[in-house]
C-alpha cells in the first residue's frame, strides 16, 4: 500500500537517496529543501519516473519559517504516514540565525521539534504514523549544559554538533513516551559516517579535514540511507517506538541519553523558548 512520506534535507546525501528509494516503491513524496533549483531538479527527475511528488522550499534553521511550513503542509496533506527528519548541518564557527539563535541548535534540534509537533494531526490520521529522527553516534561522550545550550561560551563546532545529536535522541525518547497511547511511533538512528556534502558549508581546515576523512573512511550515501529507509518502511516496526538504531538493528545509545530528567528539561526549555520568544502554539497544545 502506498504511503505518504515527508523527507527534509531531500536535495542531497541521505535525503536524496531516500527520496529515490521511496519513489521506486511508488510512495507519495513530500520533499523539503532549502535550495529551490536543486529541489526542482530532484522533483523533475522523480516525476519523470512516475512518482507523485510535492515540494516545499524552506530554511529550516529559521523557527518562524519552519513553523509556517508545518502549518502549510498540515493544511495541504491532512494525512502523512512518515516524517523523516533528516535536515541538519555542522558549523565549525559559531554563527547566529537572523532570529538570534545559534545555528546548530536552531537547525539540528528546533527544526525536528517544530515539524514533528506541527505535523502531529496529519500523522495521527495515518494508519500507523512514524517519526524518524536522524541522529548520530556523535552524541556519545557529551552531555548538555542547560545554562549554555546556545554555546555562547567557548564554542566548539564539533562539540555543539555532538550535543545537537544528543538533543535529537532526547527528543525522540521523550516524544515516544508522550505518544505511547497513539498509533504514532518515534525512533532515531545513526546513519554511519557517510560521504555526503555534510560539512561543506564550512571553510578552511575544518572543511579540508572533513573531506579527507570522508574520502578515507566514509561509507556511500546509499549505505548511509539504509537505516532511514528501513525505519520508514519495515512492517515489523509498526509497534516499535522510542528506540535507537544502527545498521538496521536496535542498539543502546549513550548512558547519558537515558537521563529522563535531562530530556524533560530539554523539552521544557524548547517549549518555553518557542512560546515566549516566538509566541508559537502547536495544534492541540
Amino acid at each position: 500500500m502506498s504511503q505518504i512520506i515527508l523527507v527534509t534535507g531531500a536535495t542531497d546525501g541521505i535525503g536524496r537517496v531516500c527520496a529515490h528509494s521511496f519513489a521506486k516503491t511508488k510512495q507519495e513524496l513530500i520533499l523539503v529543501g532549502r535550495n529551490r533549483d536543486k529541489l526542482a531538479a530532484l522533483v523533475y527527475s522523480l516525476q519523470a519516473q512516475g512518482a507523485t511528488v510535492h515540494s516545499y522550499v524552506a530554511d529550516l534553521s529559521l523557527v518562524k519559517e519552519t513553523f509556517a511550513l508545518a502549518e502549510t503542509i498540515r493544511n495541504n496533506h491532512p494525512k502523512i504516514d512518515v516524517l523523516l527528519n533528516n535536515a541538519g548541518a555542522y558549523f565549525d564557527k559559531r554563527t547566529v540565525t537572523s532570529e538570534g539563535l545559534e545555528s546548530t541548535f536552531a537547525l539540528n534540534h528546533l527544526n525536528y521539534f517544530i515539524l514533528a509537533l506541527g505535523l502531529l494531526p496529519s500523522l495521527k490520521a495515518a494508519n500507523q504514523g512514524r517519526i524518524i529522527n536522524v541522529a548520530s553516534r556523535a552524541h556519545e561522550g557529551v552531555e548538555l549544559d542547560f545554562k549554555d545550550l546556545m554555546a555562547e561560551n567557548q564554542y566548539s563546532g564539533w562539540k555543539q554538533y555532538q550535543r545537537s545529536k544528543l538533543m535529537n535522541i532526547y527528543f525522540s525518547y521523550e516524544l515516544a513516551e508522550r505518544l505511547n497511547q497513539t498509533k504514532i511511533t518515534v525512533n532515531c538512528l545513526h546513519p554511519g559516517f557517510v560521504k555526503t556534502k555534510f560539512g561543506q558549508n564550512n571553510e578552511g581546515l575544518a572543511k579540508l579535514l572533513l573531506t579527507f576523512a570522508q574520502n578515507i573512511f566514509a561509507i556511500s550515501e546509499d549505505k548511509g540511507a539504509e537505516t532511514s529507509i528501513y525505519l520508514a518502511t519495515e512492517p515489523n516496526l509498526s509497534s516499535v517506538s522510542g528506540k535507537y538504531f544502527v545498521k538496521q538493528k536496535e542498539r543502546k545509545s549513550s548512558p547519558v541519553s537515558y537521563d529522563k530528567t535531562a530530556r524533560r528539561n530539554l523539552w521544557t526549555y524548547t517549549e518555553d523558548l518557542l512560546k515566549h520568544k516566538f509566541s508559537l502554539k502547536f495544534p492541540g497544545a
